[in-house]
């Protein structure tokens, strides 16, 4: 079982963001997400944003693993439908 982000101490969230291996097509947006949030967690000593990215990045590289492609699927499948939104108003 996965251990909860709130049982983590700061060494231990940064090693396992590190460990974490998003697919080749996000790897670029997980490393911005990952310096905005360290610099955030630098600045306020806050580590709320480091432990939302970690859950949010196991999430999208578990449904990755099981499913390749899937968020850019969901992501374009958004984009078509907030288009057609706009279109319809």
């Amino acid at each position: 079982m996965t251990r909860s982000t709130m049982d983590m101490t700061a060494d231990e969230l940064a090693a396992e963001l590190d460990a974490l291996t998003p697919p080749p097509l996000l790897r670029a947006e997980f490393r911005n997400e990952y310096d905005v949030v360290r610099r955030e967690a630098d600045r306020s000593g806050d580590l709320i944003g480091t432990r939302i990215l970690l859950a949010k990045w196991r999430g999208v590289v578990a449904a990755e693993q099981k499913d390749p492609g899937i968020s850019h699927r969901v992501l374009a499948e958004a984009a078509a439908l907030a288009d057609e939104a706009r279109h319809r108003d």
